[in-house]
């Protein structure tokens, strides 16, 4: 049975979609863990490293990796410099995170997060060391996404992952 290019494709953003969404949690787990962001919690100590996330954030990872990875398919966004992509995907993910705050913590009240009492916030919603984190992470992403569709669509093999970093830099 052959498969169209459209379902194929598909079937790509799917995978692609439930693989970032399971990374994400894990990175927010981890990332929150190291920060000890429970320490006090029913007397948690420093070094339980004991994290935290919610299922809903399995849904905003995996939408910004897959839209990022969506755009990364496109000529016009892969022929950019990397540093625009960056520009591209950073400014998604903080756009998102930015509505997925407004609706799940203001309009529905279920308070994932709350960066109100960090330096340069936006509404508790977004933070300046979050948002710098997200343009990083975007190269992360593109190359995620490369990797994933050389080993399992047998498309073009990416460098490595410090070579994205590299292309970064060079702004040429």
């Amino acid at each position: 049975m052959k498969y169209s290019k459209a379902s194929c494709y598909l079937k790509n953003k799917i995978i692609h979609f439930i693989f970032f969404g399971s990374v994400y949690l894990n990175v927010e787990i981890i990332t929150r863990a190291f920060s000890g962001s429970l320490v006090g919690f029913n007397g948690m100590g420093k070094w339980s490293l004991c994290g935290w996330t919610s299922l809903w954030m399995f849904i905003v990872g995996g939408f910004c990796a897959a839209t990022i990875g969506s755009l990364n398919d496109k000529p016009r966004y892969y022929s950019l410099k990397m540093w625009q992509q960056v520009i591209i995907g950073g400014s998604l993910i903080t756009a998102v995170e930015l509505l997925a705050g407004l609706f799940f913590n203001v309009y529905l009240h279920l308070n994932l997060w709350d960066y109100s009492g960090e330096k340069f916030n936006f509404l508790g919603q977004i933070c300046l060391h979050n948002c710098i984190a997200w343009y990083l992470l975007s190269v992360i992403i593109i190359w995620l996404d490369d990797a994933l569709s050389y080993y399992y669509y047998n498309d073009e093999k990416p460098g490595s992952l410090f070579s994205y970093f590299v292309k970064l830099f060079k702004l040429q």
